[in-house]
């Protein structure tokens, strides 16, 4: 699987945590939430791991983990409030990282196939 961040991950990452803290502010004024805000807060803080080249999950190897930043991602975008200016951003990187993933797996396949 790819070792490398995506381009677009650094420019993602501040719309990222925009995404989160507009989710965790409504969710935190909201009489009735419909959203877990610890689990949110639990996301933004292993993003922000993420970024500083930390995994999430303690037996993860030291490398980019595509399949952990997607499992974030996927959260982000689900609790996001629909419309936000940074929602088009964290798509891109959704779908870079996507992109990513196929092009090794088919790396992968053409290999074997030798």
């Amino acid at each position: 699987m790819p070792t490398e961040r995506p381009a677009s991950w650094t420019p993602a990452h501040s719309a990222l945590l925009q995404l989160l803290d507009a989710a965790i502010e409504t969710a935190r004024t909201t009489a009735r939430p419909t959203v877990d805000l610890t689990a949110l807060r639990r996301v933004r803080r292993d993003l922000v791991r993420m970024d500083n080249g930390h995994q999430p999950y303690p037996d993860s190897p030291l490398e980019w983990s595509p399949h952990a930043a997607y499992r974030l991602i996927r959260q982000v975008i689900t609790a996001a409030p629909l419309g936000h200016s940074a929602a088009g951003t964290v798509l891109r990187l959704a779908a870079d990282i996507a992109d990513q993933n196929a092009a090794a797996r088919a790396a992968a396949t053409a290999t074997k196939k030798r």
